[in-house]
């Protein structure tokens, strides 16, 4: 069997204000820094500087009481802020919103505000003008709170829903702010949004919530299920392939993450490893292991490297590559876009894979996936509420059960069945 290591040097450097391309220097060999991007991310960090409050802040109270009292029409080319500041799935289910408001308006000027967390996804976010990087340690956002105020913003669309972002809505002066009905908190809240929009959370699939937002400006989806919707930067694919060939892997393979950022979703660890034997052994494809660098993960991923080691009867002449915690966000995107099949567990990847229309097989144990399953034709889904058999029908009231209830019978089942409906034929394709 043939474990790769850490590749050296994989992670991406700090994010770049707006810097080129051509001046980026010494960037390292993997990875894909937000500089991939045309578009511009704003993090700004590092020197604060008091607002003059007599000339930024007083048209911003006079705009902002205006728009209390008027609603204002969008125009062909509106200006919209966008304010996702949730986990990276979250920002992911948001995509079919994102695009349906391009497809629109297609001169908008669209901003869009994410978390630290997510900034690496950003360069593969559906045509956005610009992003904005909301950082946890609150001293480094004064280039965000900046823009904000001195914007000219027709639109504010709220998907999350939480005190920071109903203070960015207000920093906005948009001329017209939505939010979710749940959002609404106090009698404040009211006056910070013109629209809210009433949503049964735990009846819709997530995607069809964040469209959902979209109502009080008058779209609507022209499909009942739109897919989601994101883009590999030129260069990352590029880097993706170098990665591939420096580790020996084919074309075709399987990727598999279980890492998770909550502890109850992992698959215990010997499942996993009979799941990459039995790829091994029966179908002969290699396989790539990814996850994340924090340290509860990359115990989850060694302990199942142990248990590779103990039920295996002996060397594999087949690949199994370990890039778990060596890739940054958005080639770990251009590799799941790459994989002729993904196995995961609720997690971020699972997401990412299907905005791709990957053959993929996603496990849930704790969360009901009726809420945040993939949802095209080459998904399949694995509940521990019924353990032994493909989950075909969904429904908010399916009960929670712990991720040690799915055998590794099922998902070897269900592998078999895709690898031959679908993988084998790509090769086949390709030859």
């Amino acid at each position: 069997m043939r474990i790769w290591g850490p590749i050296p040097s994989v992670r991406s450097a700090s994010t770049v204000v707006a810097l080129p391309l051509s001046r980026r220097k010494n960037a390292p060999p993997f990875s894909s820094s937000s500089n991939l991007w045309d578009g511009r991310i704003f993090s700004e960090k590092g020197t604060r500087h008091p607002l003059k409050l007599s000339r930024d802040l007083r048209p911003c109270l006079k705009r902002f009481l205006s728009s209390l009292l008027t609603t204002h029409p969008l125009g062909p080319a509106p200006e919209i802020l966008v304010l996702q500041l949730r986990r990276i799935g979250e920002l992911v289910l948001t995509t079919p919103a994102l695009r349906l408001l391009r497809d629109t308006w297609p001169e908008a000027k669209i901003t869009i505000v994410i978390s630290d967390t997510c900034q690496e996804l950003a360069p593969t976010l559906p045509r956005m003008d610009e992003v904005l990087v909301f950082h946890r340690q609150l001293s480094h956002n004064y280039g965000l709170l900046k823009r904000l105020l001195t914007g000219n913003f027709d639109l504010c669309l709220d998907f999350s829903g939480t005190d920071r972002s109903a203070l960015f809505s207000i920093a906005s002066r948009a001329r017209r702010r939505v939010a979710f009905d749940w959002a609404r908190k106090g009698p404040l809240r009211r006056l910070i949004y013109q629209n809210f929009v009433h949503v049964a959370r735990s009846t819709k699939h997530t995607v069809d919530q964040m469209l959902e937002l979209l109502h009080p400006i008058g779209l609507r989806p022209a499909v009942p299920e739109p897919p989601l919707c994101l883009t590999v930067p030129a260069i990352a694919e590029r880097r993706v392939n170098i990665l591939l060939r420096e580790c020996g892997v084919p074309a075709q393979f399987v990727l598999l993450h279980p890492g998770t950022a909550v502890s109850e979703k992992y698959w215990l660890p010997e499942r996993w490893a009979e799941v990459i034997l039995h790829i091994q052994r029966k179908h002969g494809i290699a396989c790539i292991m990814t996850g994340g660098a924090e340290l509860e993960e990359q115990n989850h991923l060694r302990a199942i490297q142990t248990a590779l080691a103990m039920l295996g009867d002996g060397p594999l002449s087949i690949t199994l590559v370990v890039l778990a915690g060596q890739l940054d966000l958005t080639l770990l995107t251009a590799l799941v876009a790459r994989c002729s099949l993904a196995v995961c567990c609720d997690t971020a990847v699972m997401h990412i894979a299907a905005a791709f229309r990957r053959p993929q097989i996603s496990l849930f144990g704790p969360t009901n996936p009726f809420e945040w399953r993939p949802r095209h034709p080459l998904s399949r889904v694995v509940s521990a509420a019924s353990p032994n058999a493909l989950a075909a029908v969904f429904s908010p009231e399916a009960p929670a059960a712990a991720m040690s209830e799915i055998p590794s019978a099922t998902v070897c089942r269900e592998i078999d069945t895709l690898i031959q409906a679908h993988v084998f034929q790509e090769i086949r394709s390709t030859q």
